[in-house]
Parts: structure tokens; sequence; C-alpha cells
């Protein structure tokens, strides 16, 4: 599982979590929330139940989540972006190549940064 999730976080990514404890247990904790995304909602199965979801604070959880995922993949763009960063072609990885499709603008459609952190909450779900 180590193997796996330093290969995957290495490749989409650019960095290993395996050596810096806070990284390691921010990871966990996306898979924690991910479990909870698949999580019982009674708005998902009766809609007008959704009351039930507010009272009982998931919504209130599931909208928190969102906010750190958010901040979590942010923070790897922003790393990405910053202009005195060293880029080679060896040491490329997916955020980068995703940028450089955004820059060129050569897929079908605008490719936004919110596009960027759902396609690396694909990557991480494989983890």
């Amino acid at each position: 599982m180590n193997l796996t999730n330093t290969i995957i976080c290495r490749i989409g990514f650019g960095k290993t979590f395996n050596d810096d404890e806070q990284s390691t247990s921010r990871l966990k904790d996306l898979h924690e929330t991910e479990a909870m995304l698949t999580g019982f909602f009674f708005s998902d199965y009766f809609p007008f139940m959704g009351w039930v979801d507010k009272i009982s604070g998931v919504l209130n959880k599931l909208e928190r989540v969102f906010r750190e995922l958010d901040q979590f993949y942010q923070g790897f763009i922003d790393q990405h972006l910053e202009s005195n960063r060293q880029k080679s072609k060896k040491q490329e990885d997916f955020i980068d190549v995703l940028l450089q499709l955004r820059e060129e603008h050569t897929v079908q459609f605008d490719l936004t940064l919110d596009y960027i952190k759902a396609i690396l909450m694909v990557v991480s779900n494989l983890l």
C-alpha cells in the first residue's frame, strides 16, 4: 500500500508523502473524507427529507470537507505555478502537464483550475 501510495503521489503530485508527517496525516484525512462522501444522505434518496441532513450536521461537515479538499489541491497547483520553480522535462509531473495544457489551449474546452482540481481528485482516489 505504501509503495502504491508513493508511486501515485510522485507521478500525480510531484512529491512523496512518506517524508512529511503532516502531509501524510493530511492524505489520510482525505481518505476519510472520501469515505464520508460515499455515506448515506437522506436528501439523496428522499429529497423532501433534506432537512434531516441539515439538522444532523452532515451538510456542514460536507461543506467543510470540500473547502479542505479545495485548499489541499490548490496548494499543489500554487506550488507548480510558482515562477521560480525549476522545471525540467525529466521531473515533469501530472500537474505540470495539466497546467501546460491549460496554457497552450490544446484541449477543446476551457481547462480551468477547478477542472484541474477535479482531475487531481480522481487521481487521488486511486491511492
